[in-house]
């Protein structure tokens, strides 16, 4: 059983690196060998539990890869776009304040890590 779950995530972690790095292709080449080489170096073991906590950390791998890595391109000079697929996950975005000088900023830092609060509400007491 224990081979054929492996067996199963090699090429589920191929599929993965493809769709992830569609396009890339130095990154795609070091994805895919990195993957062959960690599957090599791990092959002659038979220990049940440590083939069980091989799966569960190319499981992890395969996840973080589909759900954390994006593709950048530069546009122009200050300009980007990234690539960004539907299960990639959206971590929560803080917004920019351009009101805020960097003296204000650090001083507000500060002030929040004494209290134990957020640079926003040390702002607010200031």
């Amino acid at each position: 059983m224990s081979s054929r779950e492996a067996l199963l995530l090699y090429k589920s972690l191929h599929r993965t690196i493809q769709r992830v790095f569609q396009g890339d292709l130095p990154a795609l080449i070091a994805a895919r060998d990195k993957v062959c080489e960690e599957f090599e170096k791990n092959r002659h073991v038979t220990s049940e539990t440590a083939v069980k906590e091989l799966i569960n950390h190319g499981n992890e791998v395969k996840k973080i890869l589909s759900e954390s890595v994006i593709q950048v391109k530069q546009m122009d000079q200050e300009r980007y776009r990234m690539k960004i697929r539907g299960e990639t996950h959206m971590f929560e975005n803080n917004p920019f304040r351009e009101d805020v000088t960097e003296e204000e900023y650090r001083n507000a830092n500060k002030r929040a890590r004494k209290r134990g609060g957020s640079c926003d509400q040390a702002k607010e007491q200031k």
